[in-house]
């Protein structure tokens, strides 16, 4: 399979994004984080962007969860 250039030249301990993210069980927003934190050098103010972006829909989307699991410990 085909990797995009800014992709292929990144591997740790001989895995490539994909096998990271899935060694590691990560989740959309996680892998996505990994992803453009990984990629080629060319873009970084773009990437730095995209990585705040699903950082605060990370951090949101936990948030949510904390205060779901405190609502049914006060039930």
């Amino acid at each position: 399979m085909n990797k995009p250039e800014r992709y292929s030249s990144v591997e740790v301990n001989g895995m490539d994004v994909i096998d990271l993210i899935k060694y590691w069980d990560l989740n959309f927003n996680e892998g996505n984080i990994l992803k453009y934190l990984l990629r080629k050098k060319d873009e970084d103010i773009s990437d730095m962007k995209k990585i705040a972006v699903y950082a605060k829909r990370e951090a949101d989307y936990l948030e949510t969860q904390n205060e779901l699991t405190i609502k049914k410990k006060t039930k």
